[in-house]
Order: structure tokens, then C-alpha cells, then sequence
């Protein structure tokens, strides 16, 4: 009996330990956050999905019904914060999948990111894969979500409206990897909540979502105009209202695709740093 069990051991295929190429390093990383997310999925639904909503019924269109539309360039109120709500998402998931997860990852408290790099994934493969959990994912699903329950409420000028998701994509892609970098760089978790003090909570409120940026002081403007979430907003803006954002959209996307790709550098070089051992 040895030898048949020898032999059935002998014949059995080699594990493959050589390392994976990018995109296929990038998937496997990816479908570990996937897997994740099926057991905390429910815990997210009320920031990303219901707190939109419960927005713009008591703000759109409790606290709209006094706003003259002459005052928001002839659009009513619902309409105006609509795109800003559903780029807002993107910044309250990234709260949730860029702070404490990326640094759980480094931890015994989490510590799967340390998991990962017992496997032939290597560190940028780790940091491809949240990414494009964050920006790619959670966008296209629970910012889409938003996006359609907003259209009962009316709020759409016409089907470009669609173009909000993807907006709201490009907000999270220009914000993951510098949190992710951040949250990679602090070592005691009790200054976690400087991420969302200081970064989070300022850019969901001063970024021209719920005003203008314009009614907002002259010294404080450039700190607006500096959000990702602004000119996230302001292209959502243009494709659910049809109004002519502040810039050329192409000058919008630019910079949200600059501040992605510098981040990308800044996040890779600290978890390269945090995971080559």
C-alpha cells in the first residue's frame, strides 16, 4: 500500500511557486478583497448606499424647497447636490477600504497583506489588487446603485447622467493610493482617525457638493479647487444637470488622473517598503 501512496504522490503535479505577472498577480489580489467583502458586505450598505439617500431626502429636497434655483445657475436644489452625493460615495468607501483595512493588512489584527506575501505575490501585485477593489468595484457597483435610486427622484437631464459613475470612479482612483499611503505609513492605529479628521471629512463637506465653492471665502477657495471631489462633482455636474463644469472636463480629468498616477508612485513605495522581507 506504501507504494501505491508513493507513487500516487509522485505523479502529482508540482506546485507552481514562481512569481505571477502583473495583471494576473493584480486578479489574485483583487478576488482576495472580493472574498473578503462577501462577509462584511452588509456593513457597508447603510454609509455608501442609505445615507446618499436619506441626503437628498432631507436636504435635496427638504432643505431645497427653500433654495431659489436663480441661485444655483437656474437648477433646483435636488439637482444640484445629485452628482455630488453619488461621488461622495466614492469618498465614504474609501473611509471604509482604504484606512483601516490597508492598515489591519500589516497587522496580527488583520494581517492579510502579511498572508499575501507568503505567497509569490509580490508587494506591487498586494497594492494593484485593493486598488482596483477600491476603484474599480466598489464604484461600478455601490456608486451605481445610487446613481439609479437617484433617478426616482427626478433629478437627471438626461441619460449622460450615467457619466456619474464614472466620475465617481476617477475620484476614487485619484484619492485610494495617497490613503492607502497614508494609512501605510502610520504604525499605531490610534492615528487612524487623523485620515478621516483632516482628509476624509474635510473633502465630503468643502468641495462644492452641498454650495457652491464659489460661496465659499475667497482664502479658502484654493483648497477647493485643490478636492478631487470638486472636480469629481463638477463633471458628475455636467452629465446630470447638463450646466458646463467650471473647467474644460478635460483639465478635470487630468488632474484627478495626476493626483492617481503620483499617489500610485507614493502607495508603491511605502508597501514595497512595509513588505520586502
Amino acid at each position: 500500500m506504501s507504494t501505491a501512496l508513493d507513487a500516487r504522490v509522485g505523479t502529482r503535479a508540482p506546485v507552481d511557486r514562481t512569481a505571477p505577472g502583473v495583471a494576473v498577480g493584480a486578479w489574485r489580489a483583487f478576488n482576495l478583497q472580493l472574498a473578503l467583502y462577501r462577509h462584511v458586505w452588509h456593513g457597508t450598505v447603510f454609509t455608501s448606499v442609505l445615507l446618499p439617500i436619506l441626503y437628498m431626502v432631507s436636504i435635496g429636497i427638504g432643505v431645497g424647497a427653500y433654495i431659489d434655483p436663480a441661485s444655483l445657475g437656474g437648477i433646483e436644489y435636488a439637482e444640484f447636490i445629485a452628482p455630488g452625493l453619488i461621488c461622495s460615495v466614492a469618498v465614504m468607501m474609501l473611509g471604509n477600504d482604504m484606512v483601516y483595512p490597508v492598515h489591519g493588512g500589516y497587522q496580527d489584527w488583520g494581517g492579510h497583506y502579511l498572508a499575501q506575501r507568503a505567497t509569490p505575490l509580490k508587494p506591487v501585485d498586494i497594492l494593484n489588487g485593493h486598488l482596483a477593489y477600491a476603484v474599480v468595484f466598489r464604484p461600478f457597483t455601490n456608486c451605481a446603485i445610487v446613481t439609479a435610486v437617484m433617478a426616482f427622484f427626478g433629478v437627471y437631464a438626461s441619460w449622460w447622467a450615467a457619466l456619474a459613475v464614472v466620475a465617481a470612479a476617477l475620484v476614487a482612483a485619484s484619492l485610494a493610493p495617497w490613503l492607502h499611503c497614508w494609512a501605510s505609513s502610520i504604525k499605531n492605529d490610534s492615528n487612524l482617525n487623523m485620515i478621516f479628521r483632516f482628509a476624509v471629512m474635510p473633502i465630503s463637506l468643502f468641495s462644492g457638493v452641498f454650495f457652491p465653492a464659489s460661496e465659499m471665502p475667497v482664502f479658502l477657495q484654493p483648497l477647493v479647487w485643490a478636492s478631487p471631489l470638486w472636480h469629481g462633482t463638477e463633471l458628475a455636474r455636467a452629465a446630470t444637470a447638463d450646466v458646463a463644469p467650471a473647467l474644460p472636463p478635460a483639465a478635470h480629468i487630468a488632474y484627478l488622473a495626476l493626483l492617481a498616477v503620483a499617489g500610485w508612485f507614493a502607495a508603491r513605495r511605502v508597501i514595497q517598503r512595509r513588505l520586502n522581507f
